[in-house]
């Protein structure tokens, strides 16, 4: 088990147990560990806890990281070093320490042994020399800045030197190597991704658009689309049956809808969460640890933003009239994918918020146009291959070609929403 201790004043520290992957921690409450400072950011830093391994990533906080007063933007956290958010400092032990209360005397003996060790204290050791990080390479240079003649491979975020692999420290995570910088402690990734991810995070919306069109066919992208299609085909003949059955009102008709909403959802908001955090690869489908919430809670999303969305019009057409009824209508689907966008980035209904909505689309007029655009035309697709399937003599033929015609459309659709949020998270301001 790790943990982190937050000492505050001559009060017990207060712990914090990292589980196995993301923690995310900050101000808000939505975080996976709150922490309530004013110099903590509403959404600080994550710490990604793997196979031993703690990795402390800033997420571009005011106050910023700190590891042993050192500034950090991504960086290893080793056993018996101080994490700093703002003006809290968290101390992370090691193994032997967490240990150690298990096996401590009596108190009447702990009481002695203190009077003793006070009496032969050692006099404290000098502070530690911080270590200077060396100078950054020249732009556009290529080689290991210890050893001029060998092409580097890894950059370290925090300093911005170039390493070959063989000036950094390698840790084995699981599966993969997690590099260190040996000058400041900075997290080390390969040079080739580095300069991706600038390049990305340098684009325009315009130029990272058609990207999204190939996004669903690039590495496993076409095996995830061929599971989704099979997946949602048989829901959607299960569904067939059952209302030809006649059992339009039953518990298996309820569950194939749960379902095909929930699991449509969590892959939706899968899309989204890693376009956010700069990943070019589509994501798997998701996996089921509990019905609740990886897939009834996901439907009720879906359900809830088409009410909220759509339910004002229709009420307006049926109450007030017809004409006023169709405007409040459209102007509610202009804002469904604004609303799937905030309700996938924030992980809650709270996203819903009308103000939220309209001021982001306000912020993005050109590229959330463009976004409901592709949107239109991915529900006009699903509409047509719908037909298609009742016209066709063999069903589970076009129901296949439909599922993944329209299951693409909806994957680039939601690469577009994911990129909108990329490119303009400082414009939005959500977690401010």
């Amino acid at each position: 088990m790790s943990r982190l201790l937050i000492q505050r004043g001559q009060s017990e520290p207060q712990e914090i147990v990292l589980k196995p992957g993301a923690n995310r921690l900050g101000r808000n409450e939505q975080n996976d560990h709150q922490i309530n400072d004013p110099t903590v950011s509403s959404f600080h830093c994550e710490i990604d806890f793997n196979n031993g391994v703690v990795v402390v990533k800033d997420l571009e906080s005011t106050n910023g990281t700190f590891i042993n007063s050192v500034p950090v933007r991504q960086a290893i956290l080793e056993p018996g070093q101080t994490l700093t958010l703002g003006s809290v400092e968290m101390f992370f032990p090691s193994a032997e320490s967490i240990a150690a209360p298990a096996a401590a005397p009596a108190p009447v003996k702990v009481g002695i042994r203190l009077a003793r060790v006070q009496s032969e204290a050692p006099p404290l050791p000098p502070p530690i020399a911080p270590v200077i990080a060396p100078e950054p390479a020249a732009p556009g240079s290529n080689t290991c800045h210890n050893h001029p003649g060998v092409q580097a491979t890894l950059i370290c975020q925090q300093c911005g030197t170039l390493f070959c692999k063989s000036c950094v420290r390698t840790i084995r995570a699981g599966a993969r190597d997690v590099h260190s910088c040996l000058a400041c402690g900075g997290f080390c990734v390969k040079l080739a991704d580095h300069r991706k991810a600038v390049a990305r995070k340098n684009a325009t919306f315009g130029s990272l658009l058609p990207t999204a069109f190939k996004y669903p066919l690039q590495q496993n992208g076409p095996i995830i689309l061929l599971c989704g299609t099979i997946l949602f085909t048989l829901l959607d003949l299960a569904r067939f049956i059952l209302l030809k059955a006649g059992m339009i009102i039953s518990f298996p008709l309820l569950l194939t809808v749960l379902m095909s909403f929930g699991f449509l959802f969590a892959y939706m908001q899968n899309i989204i969460i890693a376009t956010t955090n700069g990943d070019d690869n589509p994501p798997g489908w998701p996996e089921i640890s509990g019905f609740w919430d990886d897939v009834g809670l996901p439907a009720v999303r879906w359900v809830v933003i088409w009410l909220v969305c759509t339910g004002p019009g229709i009420v307006t057409m049926i109450t007030v009239s017809l004409p006023i009824g169709v405007v409040v209508l459209l102007l509610g689907l202009f804002c469904v994918p604004m609303a799937f966008l905030t309700v996938c980035v924030s992980d809650s209904l709270g996203g819903l918020n009308p103000l939220v909505i309209f001021s982001s689309i306000i912020k993005v007029p050109g590229p959330y146009l463009i976004a409901c655009i592709v949107f239109l035309l991915v529900s006009g697709l699903q509409t047509v291959c719908e037909k298609m399937m009742d016209l066709s003599p063999i069903f589970i033929v076009s129901a296949v070609v439909g599922k993944f015609i329209s299951l693409y459309g909806l994957t680039v659709e939601m690469r577009i929403l994911g990129l909108l949020y990329f490119l303009n998270k400082d414009k939005f301001s959500w977690f401010d």
